[in-house]
């Protein structure tokens, strides 16, 4: 697995999302779902997540926590390589990021490799939520 990812980062800002179950339901809600692909990527050492969008739970009703969704949004975009024509739909924070739209906005973004063409993009599912994501990226960017 490549070490260019803050993967302890990744699990505390997933896990950050979760409001709390009286035990967790692993790949029947998004954030469980992550975790799981999360400490199975650590276990094969292996960054892609063969059919991860398929595994995507699309009707998912939990509520998450929508401030720390954003801010994980805004991290995970800093994980990313931006590999723009490379780009794997497969690689694990593109499956993470994408489940974490799917419970903040209802649908996920098509990730073309880019985040300032992502950030562009998802203005066009919600406005307010996008400037959010966008500051939650550049906070981060700047560390």
């Amino acid at each position: 697995m490549s070490k260019e990812f803050d993967l302890e980062g990744v699990i505390k800002s997933v896990t950050q999302c979760c409001l709390g179950c009286s035990s967790c339901s692993n790949s029947k809600c998004l954030v469980g779902y992550d975790k799981k692909i999360i400490n199975k990527a650590i276990l094969s050492q292996e960054e892609f997540v063969d059919g991860g969008i398929d595994g995507l739970n699309m009707i998912d009703t939990k509520i998450y926590d929508e401030d720390e969704m954003i801010d994980a949004i805004g991290f995970l975009l800093n994980q990313c390589k931006n590999c723009k024509l490379y780009h794997d739909e497969d690689c694990i924070i593109n499956v993470i990021r994408a489940s974490l739209e799917l419970a903040l906005l209802g649908d996920y973004v098509d990730y073309e490799g880019s985040v300032l063409m992502y950030l562009n993009s998802i203005k066009g599912f919600d406005d307010k939520k996008a400037k959010k994501i966008s500051e939650a990226y550049n906070i981060r960017r700047k560390k």
